[in-house]
């Protein structure tokens, strides 16, 4: 009995140590959160989403640097909290709507996937991009940005260096997206669908994606959030298409499908599934919207601060242009085929 105890207090010491570590990094966040929430709130005309984004990099790039003191916090509050406030965002909706939405994007996802993958290559090769930044940057655009890139990386046996190339270019984009979508989609006077469908297909990290719809409207992102997990759904195919042809070039590497699946995806449709059977009581479901909403401030706090402007400007030109372009284009496809096809 002694060993069993001796074993559960040493797991909840080792729990609270994680989290004393970030600590630090989650109380930076909501520094930044809290008060972008409030001026969203009071000046509507500023997306409280833009506010935290911008703060986060004012203060990693001009005011201290984010050290490895603030880092687990921060990296806590860009995956785990966008993850959480996924699934709470499943509770405002119906399982049938998310069915049909998925089901209705799933070939524009897929049939855009491969042409940004077959660019990506193409533009790598156009713009003599180093090694194999190309597939990286197609992966990114094609799935959900850093997560993809970061996944197929050690696969196709990617340098630090050529990782950082392509994350910092999507997260470029990213920031642009959150600016200029939600101005274009009220310019040409969009429908929620239309513009939840846009962004969800086009727009590449989920937070990027999530932050620039509910800019746009609450239906818009409940849209764009369900179009968008149904593509992070591809990485799986695509870690393992990848991983394979790695390994048949002699750059064998362990596939863990495990670990690749996007476990929140079916929290979040459990959520739905929950709302829909009448489970989530009275105003409970505004109140999770709501909560989820403020979350997604959190994570673009966090991801503004790990925006490093001195990388990007060290990157030089070619990587930037080479990324944008493509982002620009698939965008523009994206819209093409929606509208060709009468979704939108």
């Amino acid at each position: 009995m002694s060993g069993q105890a001796s074993i559960s207090q040493s797991r909840v010491m080792g729990h609270l140590g994680v989290w004393q570590q970030r600590t630090p990094g989650l109380l930076l966040v909501l520094l930044l959160a809290v008060p972008a929430k409030i001026i969203g709130d009071t000046i509507p005309v500023v997306p409280d989403v833009v506010i935290a984004l911008v703060a986060g990099i004012i203060v990693s790039n001009l005011v201290f640097r984010v050290t490895d003191t603030y880092r687990p916090g921060v990296r806590f509050s860009q995956k785990t909290v966008l993850q959480a406030a996924i699934v709470l965002m499943g509770g405002s909706l119906s399982f049938a709507a998310v069915l049909q939405i998925g089901a209705q994007a799933l070939g524009v996802i897929i049939l855009c996937f491969v042409i940004s993958f077959s660019l990506g290559a193409l533009f790598a090769r156009g713009f003599s991009l180093p090694g194999k930044v190309g597939t990286l940057l197609g992966s990114g655009t094609a799935i959900c940005g850093a997560t993809a890139i970061i996944t197929v990386g050690p696969l196709i046996a990617a340098t630090e260096e050529e990782i950082a190339y392509a994350v910092t270019t999507i997260f470029s984009f990213n920031i642009l997206a959150i600016l200029i979508y939600p101005v274009l989609g009220h310019l040409f006077h969009f429908s929620d669908l239309a513009f939840g469908t846009w962004s969800g297909t086009s727009v590449n990290d989920t937070s990027a994606v999530i932050a620039t719809s509910y800019i746009f409207s609450n239906g818009a992102g409940a849209i764009a959030t369900v179009v968008k997990l149904t593509r992070t759904l591809l990485l799986v195919p695509l870690a393992v298409g990848v991983g394979f042809f790695a390994a048949l070039r002699g750059r064998q590497q362990n596939i863990s499908v495990l670990k690749m699946v996007p476990w929140f995806v079916f929290g979040f449709a459990g959520m739905a599934v929950l709302n829909s059977l009448g489970l989530l009581p009275g105003d409970l479901p505004k109140a999770l919207t709501a909560l989820a909403k403020f979350l997604i401030v959190m994570v673009l706090a966090a991801v503004g601060l790990n925006v490093d402007v001195a990388r990007m400007r060290s990157m030089g030109p070619k990587p930037f242009v080479s990324g944008m372009l493509l982002a620009g284009v698939m965008s523009a496809l994206s819209l093409g085929i929606l509208r060709a096809l009468s979704i939108i």
